[in-house]
């Protein structure tokens, strides 16, 4: 067996790399046990750093599984202060990020269909509708850096979702990290990222 000859050796890592750098950024990702954790910060005091004992919020996809006709179906619960608040079903396809109410705590109406969470690939000034009633409707603003107790997350998508109150709220999505802030509209407090898991 000949041996490799030195620019070979280096063609397999390098192909490999070329491959990775031109894969497509993640805005939603979604692993079963993946959990993100944020906290409220009131904007009256922009310089004050997020309270554990404020309103604080857990996200964490609980489990998976393909449905017929749909694909692979995850379920996502949320807890506000360690206390269910709601839950909710996401499945992606190539074009975009579907979700499926499952109940709300709060004494809000879960939506009755599947709604266009995102339209992908996301790109600047994109509008798209949620629902074929046109109800609710998303657009996707410039992309910005932002820093949070999380860390500094380049090229978010700030993306604005107009329906009724209370759901009109905006939210930064971070490249291969998701929702990593939110607010509501004519509300004094944002929540940001404090950690998220990395499975």
């Amino acid at each position: 067996m000949r041996p490799m000859r030195p620019a070979c050796r280096y063609a397999l890592p390098l192909l490999l790399l070329a491959v990775l750098a031109c894969r497509k950024p993640d805005y939603f990702p979604l692993k079963d046990g993946q959990e993100w954790r944020f906290a409220g910060i009131s904007e009256l005091n922009m310089s004050e750093k997020p309270d554990q004992e404020s309103l604080a919020y857990t996200i964490k996809v609980t489990g998976s599984a393909v449905q017929p006709g749909l694909g692979r179906v995850y379920e996502v619960r949320v807890t506000r202060n360690e206390e269910p608040y709601m839950a909710f079903f996401v499945r992606k396809t190539k074009d975009a990020v579907f979700v499926l109410p499952a109940s709300h705590l709060d004494g809000f109406e879960p939506t009755s269909g599947w709604v266009k969470f995102l339209e992908l690939p996301l790109r600047e000034d994109a509008l798209w509708y949620g629902d074929a009633e046109r109800s609710v409707s998303f657009d996707a603003k410039v992309r910005e850096d932002i820093e949070i107790p999380a860390g500094r997350f380049r090229n978010c998508y700030q993306v604005r979702v107009l329906a009724p109150a209370p759901y009109r709220f905006t939210f930064w999505l971070a490249p291969n990290a998701g929702v990593v802030r939110w607010t509501r509209r004519f509300s004094v407090v944002r929540f940001e990222l404090l950690e998220r898991s990395r499975r």
